[in-house]
């Protein structure tokens, strides 16, 4: 009987700790290009290195002669897996050089997920840059911290 109820114990424990989360800092660089007027594709190196792009669902006027624009990211990892991410705004802030912008996810960017190694990844990433809308082009340096089950 003790045999029993010590193998139970073992075995719950040995499930609890399975699901245990892991969290862990990543970091890199993105590098897009706009391939239609709301679309970009690219590349994505550091922890998270694979092919990102984004759909840019909507602009609205910010502060200071600024830019929203609300996000949708695709994320597929060199792995094959993928990071899916909350819907975010990233806000393109103009400098003296006509068509090149700072940007930066002010908020930031909330891991909601993903197959593979992210199935059921949580964490926050945040990322800045440059884009340079003459060239249709973005470089933004991304950071945070993700968290995966087991």
């Amino acid at each position: 009987m003790n045999k029993r109820l010590l193998g139970f114990v073992l075995a719950v424990a040995t499930m609890g700790f399975a699901q245990t989360a892991t969290c862990h800092s990543v970091g890199g660089t993105v590098s897009t290009n706009f391939l239609t007027s709301t679309t970009t594709a690219g590349t994505s190196t550091g922890d998270l290195k694979g092919a990102i792009g984004v759909t840019v669902l909507s602009i609205t006027p910010g502060l200071n002669g600024s830019l929203v624009l609300h996000n949708q990211h695709f994320w597929v990892l060199d792995t094959g897996d993928m990071v899916f991410l909350q819907d975010s705004d990233a806000t393109a802030y103009p400098t003296p050089v006509a068509g090149f912008d700072a940007a930066i996810y002010v908020d930031g960017i909330k891991v909601v997920g993903g197959t593979g190694r992210y199935a059921g990844a949580t964490g926050k990433l945040t990322s800045e840059g440059a884009a340079d809308l003459n060239k249709g082009q973005i470089v933004l340096r991304y950071g945070g911290q993700i968290c995966t089950k087991g």
